[in-house]
């Protein structure tokens, strides 16, 4: 004390200076732990909040969605989407992947999009997986929804009953473009067709089962075949698209088409975020789609240039020219008329006749719309894929094949006529460069005639739907699927197999036990 006599007075100093740091360090960290942990509170209450309100919306909105789905009232025997949509009978409808919010196992449906007149529908086989006394089995439900605006909410008209009145006639027309109130069903056809013939559609039925003729509009159709003609489906899609969109009704979705879609890769966003961005998504999500424009339309306002701009080619002269020509004649009710006129062979010519009076339209394209819009079950559409067929499995006494020498040899044909229309109408194979011995076959209207009696011989008053079901069966995505045994064999088949030394199978003679039940085959393969 005596040397340093103020060091207790400053010790003091110190020691409190410090205390009362200390303490105003901790007050200040507990006071900013507390705010933090209110905030983080909030937050999480917020951000519960709006999860769950992001998850009733989603819910409310896949609820909506589902309740908006109405059964097609038939079954898969009937009616299988993908042996029917991209055969090539209808150039209007696309593939679009859809899955079951409440399947564990996210089971891929099998969905279709199109345009039938004036509305857009989706269309979807739904797979469902059913118990019994211990055994689960898969049952498919056929059902669709109208997508766009005006015809999407039928059920929330405030007359309930003419809304129920809209909304079953929206049931009536989808099943009338599917051709599903015919008297006979698919299924009993088939079994017909497989008794007439157990050598080829015996065999095939199992493959190509719920392979529907469809029953378009008339007019529609017919100047989608023009289209057809030495084309490919994915050009004739795109031309049919384009004359949609330049002179179609445009018909706005605001439903969306991918509403149980799922991405294949990971966004790396959460589940809530996910489900919000999905939200806003399919909220400011609208798509146009275009009805097929009338036959006034298109006499009124289509032009030969603006078709040739868009790509359609020779076919460009043709169209506006049958437009108005079918003005004159009265337009889709004359075609109309056609359809609703007796089912008879008689009638069944007269139509073949009328529709090939009208410009760019052969005997190949008017059996194509007979068949698929005008309720001509007979019709057999003969192109070089039908004639292929007919004459690997129904020809064996090689009369077909007599034929070709006789066409090839002689000067010309109805595919050879003035500007080359006829040519190009009749010819559904695309023409492409190749060695004179490969030239594409040129099929006649007398092959056509005489193929077409070699099926109605065997198929009877509905040839037609055993027609589409064999050609089903010819495309590259259905032959894949046929044991080897049953796929036609092509031309480079034949070739690799002389190549190879392999000895042409001879065909049997065989009788074909007729739809009416005449006769029995004698084929013992069968």
């Amino acid at each position: 004390d005596k040397v340093f006599p103020h060091f207790p007075y400053m010790t003091s100093l110190v020691l409190g200076s410090s205390f009362r740091f200390c303490c105003r360090q901790l007050f200040t960290r507990t006071t900013k732990t507390k705010t933090t942990s209110t905030a983080r509170r909030r937050a999480a209450i917020f951000s519960s909040s709006s999860s769950m309100k992001n998850k009733r919306s989603s819910i409310k909105r896949r609820n909506q969605n589902e309740e908006n789905w109405k059964s097609l009232r038939t079954t898969r025997d009937d009616l299988s989407l993908d042996r029917t949509l991209p055969t090539g009978q209808s150039f209007r409808w696309q593939k679009v992947e859809e899955y079951d919010e409440n399947d564990e196992n996210e089971k891929k449906y099998s969905t279709y999009v199109g345009v039938i007149g004036r509305r857009v529908v989706q269309i979807r086989e739904r797979m469902e997986f059913e118990e019994e006394e211990e055994k689960s089995y898969e049952t498919t439900t056929i059902e669709f929804r109208v997508l766009n605006t005006n015809e999407s909410n039928i059920c929330k008209n405030e007359d309930k009953e003419n809304g129920e009145q809209e909304e079953e006639q929206v049931t009536k027309d989808v099943r009338a473009y599917f051709n599903l109130d015919d008297p006979i069903p698919l299924k009993d056809l088939f079994e017909q067709f497989s008794k007439a013939d157990p050598y080829r559609f015996g065999r095939l039925s199992a493959y190509v089962r719920g392979a529907r003729t469809l029953r378009q509009p008339p007019a529609e159709c017919l100047i989608s075949f023009v289209c057809s003609s030495n084309n490919n489906i994915a050009r004739i899609k795109k031309m049919v698209e384009s004359l949609c969109e330049k002179y179609g009704e445009e018909l706005v979705c605001n439903v969306s088409s991918r509403s149980s879609s799922r991405s294949s890769g990971s966004s790396g966003r959460d589940d809530d975020e996910e489900d919000e961005v999905n939200d806003k998504e399919e909220i400011n999500e609208s798509k146009i789609y275009h009805a097929f424009p009338t036959v006034e339309q298109l006499a009124e306002k289509c032009d030969e240039q603006t078709l040739r701009d868009l790509g359609f080619g020779y076919r460009a002269k043709f169209i506006p020219a049958m437009a108005k020509e079918l003005v004159k004649r009265g337009g889709e009710a004359y075609l109309l008329k056609l359809r609703d006129a007796p089912q008879t062979e008689e009638e069944k010519y007269r139509a073949i006749t009328e529709l090939t009076s009208l410009p760019g339209v052969g005997p190949k394209v008017a059996g194509c719309a007979a068949l698929f819009s005008l309720d001509k079950k007979s019709v057999v559409p003969v192109d070089t894929h039908v004639w292929q067929l007919a004459r690997e499995h129904f020809d064996p006494n090689g009369e077909l094949a007599s034929m070709e020498t006789t066409a090839s040899t002689s000067k010309g044909s109805a595919n050879e006529e003035e500007a080359g229309q006829q040519r190009h109408k009749e010819s559904s194979t695309p023409t492409t460069p190749t060695k004179q011995k490969d030239k594409p076959l040129s099929i006649t209207p007398k092959m056509m005639k005489r193929c077409e009696e070699m099926l109605v011989s065997i198929y009877g008053a509905y040839a037609g739907y055993a027609h589409t079901a064999l050609f089903v069966a010819e495309l590259p995505t259905v032959r894949e699927s046929l044991p080897e045994h049953l796929r036609t064999p092509t031309k480079a088949d034949k070739k690799r197999g002389e190549k190879n030394g392999e000895k042409k199978p001879e065909k049997k003679k065989r009788k074909f036990l007729k739809v009416d039940g005449e006769n029995k085959s004698d084929d013992d393969g069968a």
